[in-house]
């Protein structure tokens, strides 16, 4: 397809995969309309590849070109089938590339979008209207929620939701990092700036460059690292460990925690300067319990056809499920609908099934507690210390939900990790106390 002039030119782009524009679109020879008309291109948005045709080697116009965002740039003199069929190839298989990234990435927009957020109960109807109303701001965000409920998913929303959505999503844990590694992890460092670091570092913050970076779980963020994640986020400024200079902080920061950090603060175990700095846009994710059947319902269906295993629900299993009381929310449900895909005998899941599969017996939630301590002193002829054996029990109970993860164990204990240690080590220590008491009697 041919044309001549800009106008014309501009309104014959659709559907071109490949331009070629002659630097002079007329006769004149101080036309320099194809430039223009390059210009013209790249202000409408569109990512068409241009090669520039010109009849010199004029530098400055081949500059202006590629300056302008032209691809590549063939002389007149050179124009023929031989020089241009192999710039055709190779830009068609750029092209079958770029449609490949395009379509991947829709992928990952249905994946992480806000769409992606399953649930139609009004409270999370509020969180996606919450996204879709912040994505687009640089403030940062402060993610609240339990265990499990998706705050990730919640955060990745706000990202792909954002004009950084090409731009790295780096989540970081804050918890699963040593304390003597994080602000290294978080900030990077210089070579030799300890022991051991023998090469410099860029840090998660950098490596998020223009995107958005998650913290998670930062209500159990080291009071040092607190000080300066402040400075940083004051400042929009990164100083690595052992470095002289600081450098610019071009992420969005996005935050998550399961805990109240205004109680931490109270406690002085959170710096009040960082949650005002943090607090500026607050999404509260509800959990299982706040959402109500629907959602629950919705969510169910939604985690089963995503399994290879096509199964099917009985009215009393799904009554089951509804009435069960999930403590790690939305990622337990998830994990649930996988072990029954992988484990049950039947593809038709009733009652008995989820109960054998369940990996605990069902107790109503008013009587947990009280269930427990039956249970424990009443398998026990160790009658004398009943505080010792439910403390024991509980920290057991907590430490198998969480998989053995002490410093889950403590947040669904409601104590802190250090204070979750002292007590387990002042247990085992009693036990050992005990073994010799009666090894003496003996």
């Amino acid at each position: 397809m041919e044309a001549e002039g800009v106008d014309t030119a501009l309104a014959r782009l659709d559907g071109i995969d490949l331009a070629l524009v002659d630097v002079r679109l007329s006769d004149d020879p101080s036309d320099r309309s194809g430039l223009t008309l390059l210009r013209e291109i790249r202000r409408s948005g569109s990512s068409l590849p241009v090669v520039i045709v010109s009849g010199s080697s004029a530098t400055a116009d081949l500059r202006d070109a590629m300056r302008l965002g032209a691809r590549d740039y063939v002389l007149k003199d050179h124009l023929c089938e031989e020089v241009v069929l192999p710039i055709v190839e190779s830009f068609r298989e750029r092209i079958t590339l770029d449609g490949e990234v395009r379509r991947l990435r829709a992928q990952v927009e249905d994946a992480w979008g806000i769409e992606a957020i399953v649930g139609s109960s009004p409270t999370m109807d509020r969180v996606r209207r919450t996204i879709a109303r912040v994505a687009n701001a640089d403030a940062p965000v402060l993610i609240l929620g339990e265990t499990g409920v998706g705050k990730e998913m919640v955060a990745r929303a706000i990202h792909h939701a954002s004009a950084r959505h090409e731009q790295p999503f780096v989540a970081v844990n804050c918890t699963a990092i040593p304390s003597a590694l994080l602000e290294s992890m978080l900030f990077g460092h210089e070579k030799g700036a300890f022991t051991g670091a023998d090469r410099q570092r860029a840090g998660r913050m950098a490596a998020a460059g223009k995107g958005t970076i998650l913290l998670d779980e930062i209500g159990d963020l080291p009071l040092d690292v607190q000080s300066k994640l402040l400075r940083v986020l004051e400042e929009r400024r990164i100083l690595p460990v052992g470095a002289d200079r600081d450098r610019p902080l071009q992420a969005r920061v996005v935050a998550a925690t399961n805990v109240d950090l205004a109680r931490r603060v109270q406690e002085g175990r959170f710096r009040s300067d960082l949650y005002y700095r943090l607090d500026v846009v607050t999404i509260h994710v509800p959990s299982l319990a706040e959402r109500g059947r629907a959602d629950l319902e919705e969510l169910l269906f939604t985690f089963t056809a995503s399994q290879p295993r096509r199964l099917r629900y009985t009215p009393e299993a799904i009554e089951w499920l509804v009435a069960r009381p999930w403590p790690g929310n939305v990622r337990e449900l998830k994990n649930f609908v996988r072990r029954l895909s992988i484990m049950a005998e039947v593809a038709l899941i009733d009652v008995a099934t989820l109960e054998a599969l369940s990996g605990r017996p069902e107790r109503g939630p008013a009587s947990s507690v009280e269930a427990l301590v039956d249970e424990v002193l009443g398998s026990t002829g160790e009658a004398d210390s009943p505080y010792r054996l439910v403390e024991r029990a509980m920290i057991r109970r907590a430490l198998d939900q969480t998989g053995g993860n002490r410093s889950a164990a403590a947040r669904l204990l409601g104590v802190s990790r250090k204070a979750l240690g002292r007590r387990w080590a002042r247990l085992e220590s009693d036990d050992d106390r005990d073994a010799d008491d009666d090894g003496d009697d003996a």
